[in-house]
């Protein structure tokens, strides 16, 4: 289950923050997504910024102290802590994310990224018996 592996620190902002700050954010926290979070509940997910979103940005020339809600996604792909591994891969692999938002209860519990999933040996073993792999230790493609 994916509520094994996920970051449970996420690193999250209000809607009215600025992409100047967001940036930082991520900078700083060496991720690649911020969590947008309600004001009035911190843990009800309202939007999602990625690197991909602050490059379009300034690439547009966005002034970078707009509110990052104007780049944000807001129908954030989401799910629950007990699902699969293998449904978390196929979900990537479908929207073409590299991050998705995991929820308990409808409220945020963490972040599993795709550098997670490749990077631990736990999570590879898993998808390995989801898709009855054979997996070996070092493997390599």
């Amino acid at each position: 289950m994916i509520g094994n592996f996920v970051k449970s620190k996420v690193v999250t902002a209000y809607p009215h923050t600025p992409i100047r700050e967001v940036a930082r954010l991520m900078h700083e926290k060496r991720v690649g997504l911020v969590v947008l979070v309600s004001p009035d509940e911190a843990d009800r997910v309202v939007g999602v910024v990625s690197e991909r979103d602050v490059v379009r940005a300034v690439a547009r020339e966005v002034d970078p102290d707009t509110p990052c809600d104007l780049i944000a996604t807001k129908n954030v792909i989401t799910l629950d802590y007990g699902e699969s591994v293998g449904k978390a891969a196929e979900v990537f692999k479908k929207y073409g994310i590299r991050h998705i938002v995991v929820t308990k209860g409808e409220k945020l519990y963490g972040v599993l990224s795709i550098r997670d999933v490749i990077r631990d040996e736990a999570i590879l073993r898993e998808l390995a018996q989801y898709y009855d792999w054979t997996f070996e230790r070092g493997m390599s493609a």
